[in-house]
């Protein structure tokens, strides 16, 4: 007979499902992460090898 295992609702996961989850919508980090995705770090020197 198979036994489907569940979850321990009582037991607090580590760490959120995603950092994006964890962090609030109105937190200042979210505001220096759109400023660094902005960046285009070729322009700074910055190269890039994708394997």
């Amino acid at each position: 007979m198979k036994f489907i295992n569940g979850i321990n609702r009582n037991q607090l996961p580590l760490f959120a499902s995603s950092i994006n989850d964890a962090i609030a919508q109105d937190n200042q980090i979210r505001l220096i992460n759109l400023f660094v995705e902005s960046l285009k770090l070729t322009d700074f020197g910055f190269t890039f090898d994708f394997v």
